[in-house]
């Protein structure tokens, strides 16, 4: 009798963990079939994108504009806003661009009160000991 118990038990903490797992799974393949385009996703590797093209079981994702990579539809985790802003090409040409000089060489790069470095490598004094 106590054997059964036990059997019973152990049945019950196996339907009980494989029933969060197939509520996981069932999750999971509802967000992989009602993907659509236009939406940013996010793959299991991390990857962010625009859904852009949807042909069976292959995705087209666009990272940036005119950059697209096509990927398993078992690869997309979920519909996210990617962490990060997305910049529209239109708003992009519009926004004021601050230039930067960079100068040729690194001599304008330090101060005027501070003398300038020479050449010599650290532990050029052990060489005339050596001589």
């Amino acid at each position: 009798m106590e054997f059964l118990i036990l059997i019973a038990v152990f049945g019950l903490m196996m339907w009980m963990m494989s029933r969060g797992a197939k509520k996981q799974r069932q999750a999971a393949a509802e967000l992989r079939n009602s993907l659509e385009v236009g939406q940013q996703v996010m793959t299991a590797s991390g990857f962010f994108g625009t859904i852009v093209d949807v042909d069976g079981d292959v995705i087209t994702l666009e990272s940036t504009p005119g950059v697209e990579t096509m990927w398993k539809r078992e690869a997309i985790h979920s519909v996210t806003e990617p962490p990060f802003a997305v910049v529209d090409e239109e708003t992009a040409d519009d926004e004021d661009v601050t230039t930067v000089e960079v100068p040729d060489d690194a001599s304008s790069l330090t101060r005027a009160d501070e003398p300038a470095s020479t050449d010599e490598r650290p532990g050029d004094e052990s060489d005339e000991r050596r001589a």
